[in-house]
């Protein structure tokens, strides 16, 4: 067995030479992914230039430049775009779960919405992950930020505990602060490191937590900033009850460190990732950084010298979002210097899912259009749901540009392994499939999967072949808000019915606005087509409606 393996590795290594990319074991990429929460394919100036009119005093921005992300836009010009990349979900936990493992989240007992700020994981211990994967080749792995893939708090007398956002867990006694958290990133996703938030910055609990001597602890003054510049983690203590304050900040109420100030997150957060960046540069170790950043999904907690940057709320708080990716991405260096960081870096930056509603109509009274030419936004089966920013950056090995090529956030896992000449079984990443040839300019193998899923937050499909010409939403609607936009930005969709008929068939090459749906008035051809993609469907989620142990049938 043994032997096959080194064989295989060697094929790998040889077909990574043939495409391009020489790969020696001193010569590892780092990688670098950024997670942003909510960010829509419209919010990124790459994407299309904003029609929002910038103010003149702005801070941040550019009144003679329409966009809300500078920095992101310099990231694009030397990075691969790509215009059909997807996340695997309409909202947060599956979407997270999924870019993590490369397996779809409703395979799991997650079949829709997602997890609490309390709520147990729904990741199985020995699910393999991206973290694991560069554990096992070599590097030092960290993460910094929203995890919301559910983790384990513990009672008073150590039982464990599964209570979502409960709003009176001090009030009632329910939670031991002191205790030590399991099931975190550290525990279950391949992390040597990690400093970060259970969940979303409008779910309890509001504080920081860290790994430190093989525990993880919630923490009182985990990060706080200084005459509004640095970040002072020195101050940072496990937290006990007594430490902590219950009750109503900014979203849901909940338990809280009276120190965490919801403004700083993203600035304690690039802070903490720049240390790790300067302790692997010290070190000369090959490095895996996750950052899932809670922006800029609500609540827009924007930071006092952000405010005006755009001139509405939502886009402020994108320009500071911007700004500390800016941040982060300035302490890698400039990727143009053969002996900085970046030139040896990979990074993938993209979104969990596209614009919450309200951020897209107050962004659109600003006359920006947040989820861009496509309908639907998060939560739903039509491409504003998933369709997101997604860009790679690797000097020298990845050119610059833009791709159509179809794919999903997954296959990320699925590149990476490939990248690193490691084999994946049959459990690992099994619904990723690389997208590494297109990376280095090359075609995709004749031999792939069939098609791949897009997931609503109701549990309802969507499934694109692979070509990423036709799309079957299985429902009658987006299978997400109650109502929704249309591609010109009108509130014309609605929800549907999951599973109902007619469904929905649209060809993404001749109508990418999903305007017209061909089951309205089908032709032959178009309810084979429907009958197809349906099997199709079936096969991979297991001919189930909530989606079971199906398999994408992805070549290894």
């Amino acid at each position: 067995m043994r032997t096959f393996r080194i064989m295989i590795r060697y094929v790998l290594l040889i077909s990574l030479l043939g495409m391009g990319i020489q790969i020696k074991a001193a010569d590892r990429p780092n990688v670098l992914l950024i997670f942003f929460d909510d960010m829509g394919y419209g919010d990124m100036g790459a994407n299309g230039a904003s029609g929002a009119r910038i103010p003149n005093d702005s801070a941040f921005l550019n009144a003679k430049t329409p966009t809300l992300t500078p920095n992101l836009d310099r990231f694009a010009e030397g990075a691969m775009r790509f215009t059909n990349g997807h996340s695997s979900d309409g909202v947060c936990s599956p979407s997270r779960y999924s870019l993590m493992t490369g397996h779809y989240s409703w395979r799991t007992t997650l079949k829709k919405g997602v997890t609490g700020g309390y709520s147990k994981t729904f990741m199985d211990a020995d699910r393999f992950t991206i973290g694991k994967l560069f554990q096992k080749n070599g590097y030092k792995t960290a993460m910094v930020g929203k995890w919301h893939i559910g983790m384990q708090f513990y009672s008073p007398s150590g039982d464990p505990v599964d209570l979502g956002n409960d709003a009176k867990v001090l009030q009632k006694n329910k939670i031991d602060f002191s205790k030590p958290v399991m099931d975190t990133p550290y525990h279950r996703g391949g992390f040597d490191y990690y400093f970060g938030t259970p969940a979303s910055l409008d779910m309890p609990p509001y504080a920081w937590l860290e790994s430190k001597d093989g525990e993880v602890h919630m923490l009182t003054r985990g990060g706080i900033v200084n005459n509004d510049q640095e970040v002072d983690f020195s101050l940072a203590k496990v937290a006990t009850n007594k430490d902590l304050a219950e009750g109503k900040r900014f979203g849901r109420p909940g338990v809280n460190d009276p120190d965490f100030v919801y403004a700083d997150y993203l600035q304690v957060q690039a802070a903490k990732v720049t240390q790790i960046i300067a302790e692997r540069g010290k070190d000369g170790a090959p490095f895996f950084i996750y950052v899932p950043m809670p922006a800029p999904h609500t609540p827009h907690t924007v930071q006092k010298k952000f405010e005006g940057s755009a001139g509405w709320t939502y886009g402020d708080y994108v320009a500071q979002t911007d700004f500390y990716t800016g941040e982060i991405l300035k302490a890698l260096g400039d990727p143009n210097d053969l002996k900085s960081l970046a030139a040896n870096t990979v990074v993938f930056i993209t979104s969990d899912n596209g614009p919450e509603s309200g951020a897209y109509k107050s962004s659109l009274k600003a006359n920006h259009d947040a989820n861009g030419p496509w309908a639907g936004r998060k939560r739903d089966n039509y491409e504003g749901g998933t369709r997101v920013p997604f860009m790679v950056r690797w000097p020298g090995k990845v050119k610059s540009g833009s791709t159509d090529h179809p794919c999903w956030q997954g296959d990320f896992v699925a590149t990476m392994a490939d990248v690193l000449g490691y084999p994946l079984g049959e459990e690992e990443a099994p619904d990723a499939e690389s997208f590494l040839p297109v990376l280095v300019g090359k075609k995709m193998p004749e031999k792939r999967r069939a098609a791949f899923i897009q997931h609503s937050s109701s549990g309802q499909f969507a499934i694109v072949d692979a070509a990423g010409e036709w799309k079957l939403i299985d429902g009658t609607g987006g299978g997400g808000n109650k109502t929704t936009c249309d591609a010109d930005n009108g509130e014309t969709l609605k929800k549907g019915t999951t599973c109902g008929t007619p469904r929905q068939l649209f060809n993404l090459k001749k109508d990418p606005g999903e305007r017209v749906n061909l089951l309205r008035d089908p032709s032959p051809d178009i309810l084979d087509k429907e009958q197809e993609l349906y099997n199709m469907l079936n096969a991979i989620r297991g001919n189930s409606d909530w989606g079971t142990d199906g398999s994408s049938n992805v070549p290894r």
